[in-house]
């Protein structure tokens, strides 16, 4: 399921999330796991985010731009996350 803000994209798959902001492209691990109370989380491994999928360096005001609206567009699905 994909969904288009302007220039942002979001597709979340089985064990990864494909997060595109103004045509590049950053696919990022995703495993499930449970908060602090029990409930399902999302758990988003943002360890290696340092390249757009196209081998080009990811600046970090890139980074927390599509981390913002990754984070955003889960909460408009009701999708509880986590970045590690």
């Amino acid at each position: 399921m994909a969904k288009k803000d302007a220039s942002f994209t979001l597709v979340i798959g089985e064990d990864e999330m494909r997060a595109g902001l103004a045509g590049r492209l950053l696919t990022l691990p995703i495993n499930k796991g449970v908060d602090e109370e029990g409930d399902p989380v999302l758990v988003v491994d943002i360890d290696g985010a340092d390249v757009w999928d196209d081998g080009s360096e990811l600046a970090m005001k890139d980074l927390q731009k599509l981390l913002e609206r990754i984070e955003a567009e889960c909460e408009a699905r009701d999708i509880e996350i986590e970045f590690e």
